[in-house]
Order: C-alpha cells, then sequence, then structure tokens
C-alpha cells in the first residue's frame, strides 16, 4: 500500500491543537517540560498516523489536520513493520507514546539510543538483539508522571538521568559501577553470554558483540570523568559532541528541523515561563535566542552532514574543548573552520529547549548576546525589569537574614517600601558590575560561563572588601537623597544610624552588608548571569 508523506502545516496544527487542549484541561498549570513532551509527542504521533494513511483517504479532507494522540500514556500503539529486531523505547518514541518521549527528553537510555543499531547488526536473532537492548536501556516501559512531581523533583530527576555516567549507576552510586547495577553493567553480561551463545551453535561470530561491549566501556570510562561535576556543566561539554555523533534520539529528533513546530515550542515556553512570574524581559530574551537558534540552524541546515559523525566522542569533547579554549566567544562566533558551521546553533536550540524547560527561561544560550540590552556586556546596561527582579530578591534575601536574627523588618516586601527605599535598593543593584570590576571580575551569561572561570562564592577578604565598598557608596547614595545622620531611625524625616564610617558601625549592620555581598554569585545566578574571572 502506498502511504502519505506528513503534510508540514497539518504537523504543527497538530501540536498547536494539542497543546491548547491540555492547557485546557490542565488550566494552565503545565509544567515547561510537560509542553515539550507534549509537543514532541503529538508530532511524532501526527507522523505515524500520517505515514498509516493511504493517499486520498486523509480525514476530514486534505487540510483539516489530524487528530493528535498525544495523550497515550502506555506503549500499547498497533505493532508497525520493524527490521530484525527493534527496542521498545525506539518503538514508542516512532509512535508519540508520553512515556518514550520523557526517556528522552531526560536522556535516561542515552545507551540504548546511541548502540540499538550497531547491536541489531551484531546478532544473529531477534530474540538475542532483544535481550541485548533491553539489558542496555535503563527503562524499557516507565512514566516519569512529570505532572505529579514539584519543580524540585523535576530538576532531581533531569540529573539523576541525563549525563550517562548518572544513568549508569542509578541503582547503587559510583561505589558499586561494575557489579551489574547499571545499563553498562548489564548489557556487559547479557551480551557476552550472547555471544557465546552464537559461537557455540555456529549462528554467528560474537565477536562483533563483544566489540561493542569494548566500545561502550570505554565511552563510559569517559563519561565517569565528569562523575564529580554538576550536570549542566557536563551537559554543557557532551551535548555538541552528541550533535556532532549524531546518534541518540535526543539530538537527531525530526522536530528540531521543523520551523514551525519549533517556534510552536517556543511560543508555548515563553507564554507560560510568564504565567509562572518571570520577568516579561526574561521572557522574551529567551524567545530571541530561540529565534536566533532556530534562524541561524536552519540556513545552515544544507550542511548537516559531517566527516567527524564516526569519531571516537573523546575525540569529539576535546576538539568542542579546544575551540572553546580558543575562542571564548564560541556562542557568538561559532566553533570556526574545523567543526560545523550549524553545530552552534543546533546544540544551542535543544540546550534552550530542555534546559529552560527544566532550569528556567533564565538559562538560555544566545547566540549574539551582546546584541541585546539584557546583559551587562561591552559597557551596556542590564535591562530595567531585571534590575528590577534583581533588587526584589535581594530585599528577600535581606528579610530572611534579619528574620534568622530575631529581628522583625518595618517592611514585608520590596513592594511595600517607599519609593525612596525601593530606588535605593535598585541603585545598589545597579552598583555589582562596578564592584566586582574592583576584584577583576565581570558579568557573564551563566550558560556560557565555562565551570573553571565561574565564581560560585566570594572568598571572605573578597566579601569585606565589597561590603566596605558597599557602605561608602550606600553612604553617599543616602547622603545625596538629603539624609542625615542621626540617634534613632525616621524614615519620614530621612535619618539614620548607619550614616556612619565602616569601623562605627555596629556588628549587625557591617553583617547586613556582607551578607548582601556575600549573596552576589547567587543573587545573578537566579536570573541566568555568572560572576566570572
Amino acid at each position: 500500500m502506498t502511504r502519505a508523506k506528513p503534510k508540514p502545516k497539518q504537523a504543527v496544527d497538530a501540536v498547536a491543537k494539542a497543546l491548547a487542549h491540555e492547557k485546557e484541561r490542565r488550566k494552565s498549570e503545565l509544567k515547561p517540560i510537560e509542553i515539550v513532551k507534549i509537543a514532541i509527542s503529538a508530532y511524532q504521533s501526527f507522523n505515524w498516523n500520517s505515514a498509516l494513511e493511504p493517499i486520498g483517504e486523509e480525514p476530514g479532507g486534505h487540510d483539516a489536520p489530524a487528530e493528535p494522540t498525544c495523550m497515550q500514556s502506555h506503549e500499547t500503539s498497533a505493532p508497525s513493520p520493524s527490521p530484525i529486531a527493534e527496542s521498545d523505547d525506539r518503538a514508542g518514541l516512532r509512535r508519540g507514546t508520553q512515556a518514550s518521549i520523557d526517556r528522552l527528553l531526560f536522556n535516561v537510555n542515552y545507551w540504548r539510543a546511541a548502540y540499538e543499531d550497531r547491536i541489531i547488526d551484531a546478532c544473529s536473532s531477534a530474540d538475542d538483539a532483544r535481550r541485548c537492548l533491553r539489558a542496555i536501556s535503563a527503562w524499557n516501559s516507565h512514566t516519569m508522571k512529570l505532572n505529579t512531581l514539584s519543580d524540585h523533583e523535576v530538576i532531581v530527576a533531569f540529573e539523576r538521568f541525563c549525563p550517562p555516567f548518572a544513568t549508569n549507576n542509578r541503582r547503587g552510586g559510583a561505589e558499586r559501577a561494575g557489579s551489574g547495577k547499571g545499563p553498562v553493567q548489564d548489557f556487559r553480561t547479557c551480551a557476552h553470554s550472547v555471544a557465546e551463545a552464537m559461537d557455540a551453535n555456529g549462528r554467528g561470530n560474537g565477536d562483533s558483540l563483544r566489540a561493542i561491549v569494548a566500545d561502550v566501556e570505554a565511552e563510559s570510562a569517559i563519561y565517569e570523568t565528569y562523575s564529580d561535576t554538576a550536570s549542566l556543566d557536563a551537559l554543557y561539554d557532551l551535548l555538541p559532541a552528541w550533535c556532532l555523533q549524531d546518534r541518540i534520539e535526543l539530538v537527531t529528533g525530526t522536530w528540531w528541523n521543523d520551523a514551525d513546530v519549533m517556534c510552536a515550542i517556543a511560543d508555548a515556553l515563553r507564554d507560560r515561563f510568564a504565567e509562572m512570574g518571570y520577568a516579561q524581559a526574561l521572557c522574551d530574551y529567551f524567545r530571541d535566542t530561540m529565534s536566533e537558534a532556530l534562524d541561524t540552524y536552519q540556513r545552515e541546515l544544507s550542511t548537516s552532514d559531517s566527516p567527524l559523525a564516526a569519531c571516537e566522542i573523546g575525540n569529539l569533547i576535546s576538539a568542542v574543548h579546544d575551540v572553546r579554549e580558543s575562542n571564548p566567544n564560541t556562542e557568538a562566533d561559532g566553533y570556526g573552520p574545523d567543526l560545523p558551521t550549524w553545530l552552534s546553533a543546533k546544540e544551542q536550540l535543544i540546550w534552550n529547549t530542555v534546559v529552560c524547560a527544566v532550569y528556567g527561561p533564565m538559562h538560555a544560550r544566545p547566540l549574539l548576546a551582546d546584541n541585546l540590552d539584557l546583559l551587562p556586556v561591552e559597557g551596556k546596561p542590564v535591562g530595567t525589569d531585571v534590575i528590577t527582579e534583581l533588587a526584589q530578591r535581594a530585599y528577600v534575601n535581606y528579610l530572611g537574614a534579619r528574620r534568622a536574627a530575631g529581628e522583625r523588618p518595618q517592611f514585608a516586601s520590596f513592594a511595600l517600601q517607599p519609593e525612596d527605599l525601593r530606588a535605593s535598593g535598585i541603585e545598589r543593584v545597579q552598583s555589582i558590575p562596578d564592584k566586582l570590576r574592583v576584584l577583576g571580575y565581570r558579568i557573564i551569561p551563566l550558560a556560557s560561563c565555562y565551570p573553571n572561570q565561574r565564581i560560585g562564592s566570594l572568598r571572605p577578604s573578597e566579601v569585606e572588601c565589597l561590603a566596605i565598598l558597599e557602605h561608602r557608596r550606600w553612604c553617599e547614595e543616602r547622603t545625596a537623597a538629603g539624609w542625615t545622620p542621626a540617634e534613632h531611625k525616621d524614615i519620614s524625616a530621612k535619618q539614620s544610624p548607619y550614616l556612619v564610617d565602616w569601623d562605627d558601625l555596629p556588628d549587625r549592620a557591617r553583617e547586613w552588608t556582607r551578607s548582601s555581598v556575600r549573596d552576589i554569585p547567587a543573587l545573578l545566578a537566579s536570573v541566568g548571569l555568572a560572576v566570572a574571572k
């Protein structure tokens, strides 16, 4: 029977319809990562159903969108034509089942995705191949039930499964690696058993399967070097190498190449971030970075073939690392002549979709950050909305410190302060870049900051230095605003007992100032910025 090719417009209509249905059903309470899951599920389901429709028999006429089947939660769709063997995961991904999409987005079954084709080719029977594929899969049938998880639990799940070293130690920790408690160990045991049976029965040569075991273990050893690295830092190194190798569904999915579908996902994420209370400037910034990445990637699609795809993963990681070391501006300038022109754009498109959906829009990685007013690069100011958001967060930290000391602040929130005090808080935030420059530090996008550049916390001597500078700045700012020294604080009279030299400040007031500068790295990280060397 001749099959009809999926119609691109109908595919994006199916995605939009699925998102609208779920938003109405859930009353706008979808988590961002659920939005991505539903969109990809609808896209895959539509393509699957379209591939099964005879030409001329599309329901509802040629232009009517197909009914999305993204609400499937079990692996129960009708069987499909398949090669000699196929994993449950790959079959589910083709049909768009939500459990399989969960596993894809969280990279749960990295090893299965990376080695499925080779395993099938090496096995002499479908049964042997399926045994090996089940052994190398962390999960064969599981839904993460994202709607029941808190935002923190979603992050924990992502960090537990996304990096391959975390997945492989999922049932025992690093101290039990090699004890048959992860997919690499399980696969080794199963593959050697199958290889021995193949040799003994004359059904093939088990050496091909043993070679795969050796390659899996060698790759696993590379990932284990990241086991003490934060998950996002590890992913930052690994994602471009995976894009070059082009083996796992996380990077090979055809939805990345569909501009209309990706625009629909980006728009839905931006709207959801706004509903969740993120600053409008931050939401728009996320959308701008997605547009830049998508536009660049679409321009470079015709050059998508890469001779590096056959290289070992360790060599690819090293190649990307070397380019980044020699050119710190790879976010804007790309990876140079030795790596494909599309790499930076595709890597950032995937990162901005998955990572931002898990961690928030502040983790978006721009292609041309220096062209946007949101970030303080090349002397440009931080966008006003972000400054206000930082001032609000700083005040929340201040309230927490005061209450922890058993004190009761006069104003319960930033918004309840008089305009004069709110302006003072904003000026304090605006002064952060100048204070950091005294230490030789700068502010850059968090996601483009190399781990060895990032300043996660200030040393005690640095805290003391910045606290003294901050107090001097505050005294000058308050004096210019008409405040005068007095024994007791009187806001209406603009009087304060703290308009004195640092050495004359009460201990508790000095600690308030130290606390405010000590929090600078975490405060900036909350809106996607990093303190860097």
